[in-house]
């Protein structure tokens, strides 16, 4: 059986994001999948090589919040005022594992995704998998909902704005 190719997959969170990763695309003939989206964040933030950007860095124990691509400005805004360390990538594939290594202190580990919740939780697993770590992932639920609405209403409605975002990783952490 033939294997498929691996496939870098970018989630840009903003447009030089997407400017940078389609100019890279167009520069090879590596199958590229690159997921654009209305929202972006407030600045550009990715690497070149996709690798995790380290945005700030909490205490010896902290948990570990990794944000994707246009998820960033709630994620920053939902725990602007916990200790923890926050990683951002717009590259999912590969995924950067040894910047994960590195970064994670403590056993938890929140991942916020624009997409389907948990699509990435395999890699974050397979990063971690030489230690013990609890994982929440946050996404869009597999349920499904039929209200119809502007993006913010979606995101409420799936609870992927600030709020959302904080009481769930609140709660989690708390448990």
């Amino acid at each position: 059986m033939a294997t498929l190719p691996d496939w870098r997959i970018h989630v840009p969170g903003h447009p030089d994001e997407a400017e940078l990763f389609l100019r890279r695309a167009a520069a090879d003939d590596e199958p590229v999948y690159i997921r654009l989206a209305q929202r972006s964040n407030a600045t550009r933030v990715a690497t070149a090589d996709g690798s995790l950007v380290t945005l700030r860095r909490g205490p010896e124990g902290a948990p570990t919040i990794v944000a994707v691509g246009p998820m960033l400005d709630a994620t920053l805004a939902a725990v602007a005022d916990l200790d923890a360390t926050v990683l951002y990538t717009a590259t999912v594939r590969p995924f950067d594992g040894d910047v994960l290594q590195r970064a994670v202190t403590g056993s938890d580990v929140v991942l916020i995704e624009p997409y389907l919740e948990g699509t990435s939780a395999a890699e974050i697993t397979r990063a971690l998998a030489h230690r013990p770590v609890r994982l929440l992932s946050i996404g869009v639920p597999r349920a499904e909902h039929r209200r119809y609405g502007a993006a913010d209403d979606h995101d409420r409605a799936h609870g992927l704005d600030a709020a959302g975002l904080r009481a769930r990783i609140a709660g989690w952490l708390a448990a």
